[in-house]
């Protein structure tokens, strides 16, 4: 009887034995997870590194402007609003306008009621500048954005950067709730203080962040 309880033992200690060197080769020890299938290196249950872009977070901030012409004028057009690093880049397409060079600016207040009465309010110039074109090179307002040439077909394309202007919604130098203004005139720069004697505002639009 006791050499039957012993060889019984032996069985059962043999079994484990295999067992355990079975869980070993299927790599399920202690409840690790197993390697990606082909990617014996990947950790299928590491953290996604630090750097890796949230869901929600927002790569590019854009506005737009549809312009409404002045009682009496001629025009149509939009401009867009792109955020970059450093500054705001405006994109202005306008048809059916008279040809020429005409003023374009960012003014004070996204109000467009009274085009002809200036319900915009005065140039945007959160820092109190003097007027001036971008390509004097000067300090000038921040909603000075220079001319937009119109050719005879009445069409007409403005693209710049505006250095330090965002597109925040409760910035200092922000653009977004204010009006984009083209005037019936060229802009004179500098020489023309205090708005560049650009003439009457010929359309405007109230600039408003893209809805996505």
């Amino acid at each position: 009887m006791k050499n039957h309880a012993v060889w019984i033992t032996s069985i059962i200690l043999l079994a484990s034995a295999a067992a355990g060197c079975n869980s070993e080769s299927r790599g399920d020890k202690a409840g690790t997870p197993s390697p990606a299938k082909g990617h014996p290196e990947i950790d299928v249950t590491a953290a996604p590194p630090e750097s890796a872009p949230k869901p929600d977070e927002q790569v590019e901030t854009r506005a737009e402007a549809d312009l409404t012409a002045a009682t009496g004028a001629k025009i149509q057009g939009k401009a867009t609003f792109i955020q970059e690093p450093g500054g705001v880049r405006v994109v202005l397409e306008i048809a059916d306008a008279p040809p020429g060079k005409k003023g374009v600016h960012v003014h004070e207040r996204g109000d467009c009621s009274d085009i002809k009465g200036q319900s915009m309010g005065p140039h945007f110039a959160p820092k109190l500048e003097q007027h001036a074109l971008p390509a004097e090179g000067v300090t000038h307002h921040l909603g000075d954005l220079g001319n937009i040439v119109v050719s005879d077909d009445g069409t007409g394309r403005l693209e710049f950067k505006v250095v330090d202007a965002t597109l925040g919604p409760d910035h200092g130098t922000s653009f977004l709730g204010r009006a984009l203004v083209v005037h019936s005139g060229e802009d004179a720069g500098s020489n023309a203080q205090p708005s560049g004697d650009s003439g009457a505002p010929m359309a405007c639009g109230v600039i408003a962040k893209t809805q996505s």
